[in-house]
């Protein structure tokens, strides 16, 4: 299960390209790596425990009441409270400043909504909000290879 989650999530329908998660920051992603490990430590945190917290709350709290469509409401104030601790952990440890809430946040609902199990939330959640850091090399390799790539003066206004 673990193995299929990770190859359906991270890489045959890597959610950033299928959902759009954290497209516009894959757009202007940082180059260096320091940064974007750490950006990747914060997010893989913060969604784990978010993911965790939020679907036992769905379970044991809302689901019970038939209320389990607010998971949103619940999933928004924790992952902010635990981004913003693992932002501010990294930057005292590390001194870099990490910023990203919305791959944390999507990849939390989508999590929630799509797994039937703890442990299935808790893989699509680490492998979605993994999937945006594994796609920056990718995305930066084919970056670098069209600045390089002289364009033919008939596709001038394409760029």
């Amino acid at each position: 299960m673990i193995l299929q989650s990770f190859f359906m999530y991270g890489v045959l329908c890597a959610v950033p390209l299928i959902y759009g998660i954290g497209l516009k920051e894959l757009s202007a992603a940082p180059k260096r790596p320091l940064y974007i490990i750490a950006a990747a430590l914060k997010s893989l945190c913060t969604v784990f425990i978010t993911v965790f917290l939020t679907r036992f709350l769905t379970v044991k709290l809302l689901a019970p009441y038939s209320l389990a469509v607010l998971y949103p409401f619940f999933a928004l104030p924790l992952t902010f409270a635990f981004s913003l601790l693992f932002k501010h952990f990294i930057y005292v440890c590390c001194k870099i400043e990490t910023a990203e809430f919305d791959i944390a946040f999507l990849s939390v609902i989508l999590a929630v909504s799509e797994g039937f199990t703890f442990m299935h939330a808790l893989i699509i959640g680490t492998v979605s909000a993994l999937s945006f850091y594994i796609l920056l090399p990718v995305l930066g390799a084919v970056r670098k290879r069209l600045e390089i790539t002289r364009i033919h003066p008939a596709f001038n206004d394409t760029v």
